[in-house]
Formats: C-alpha cells, sequence, structure tokens
C-alpha cells in the first residue's frame, strides 16, 4: 500500500491480521502505526516499489518474518482496547467540563 495519505489503513490492519508481510508508503501515519512491523518506499517510487517486492517474493525467510511482526503488531489494534480507551477519554472530558462548570460557577457567584 504505497500511499501518499492514509489516516489509519483498515485494509493494511486486515492484511496484517491475515498473515502479510507489509509494504507501506513511507508517511508520518503509517509510519506512527508500523514502525519496525512494515517495509516502507516513498509514495512516487515504483522502482522501489518494485524492487522490495521482489525482495519479499525471493526470500521467504524475510517476508515470513515481515509478516510475523506485522501480525504481532495487528494484535495491538483490538476493539475491545480501543473501545476502552475512548471510554476514558470520554470520562476524562466529562469530569474535565464538570469542574470548569463548577469553576464557573464559583467565579460567577465570587
Amino acid at each position: 500500500m504505497p500511499a501518499r495519505y492514509e489516516p489509519f489503513g483498515l485494509t493494511v490492519l486486515e492484511a496484517a491480521l491475515s498473515g502479510c508481510a507489509l509494504v507501506l508508503g513511507d508517511i508520518p501515519s503509517l509510519r506512527e502505526l508500523w514502525e519496525g512491523a512494515a517495509v516502507f518506499v516513498p509514495p512516487d517510487d515504483a522502482n522501489a516499489l518494485a524492487d522490495v517486492l521482489q525482495s519479499l517474493c525471493q526470500d521467504r525467510t524475510l517476508r515470513e518474518r515481515m509478516a510475523e511482526k506485522a501480525f504481532e503488531r495487528s494484535r495491538f489494534f483490538n476493539p475491545d482496547k480501543m473501545a476502552a480507551e475512548y471510554f476514558a477519554a470520554y470520562l476524562s472530558l466529562n469530569s474535565g467540563l464538570r469542574r470548569q462548570a463548577l469553576d464557573e460557577a464559583v467565579n460567577f457567584s465570587s
């Protein structure tokens, strides 16, 4: 997936969960998520993409090692963890809003 823009990449996650080695566009969002678990290529460099794909096709050990790394990383992204983190974020926002409302009420009555 030599993308120029991709905020998360569900197709990348699906590929990793399926046991595929990942070849991704070298962009900040994908590098942040998949650093160490994918091979990165400049999005506009067709030759680099072809070279990496040929290397993975020809080198079974490398392909399997990268697929294993991608699979292990993919297990980090799961719905239960995502739901728990969203819930924690909403709770922190809610308590922050309550504190702000109380502070404003105290300041208003002063």
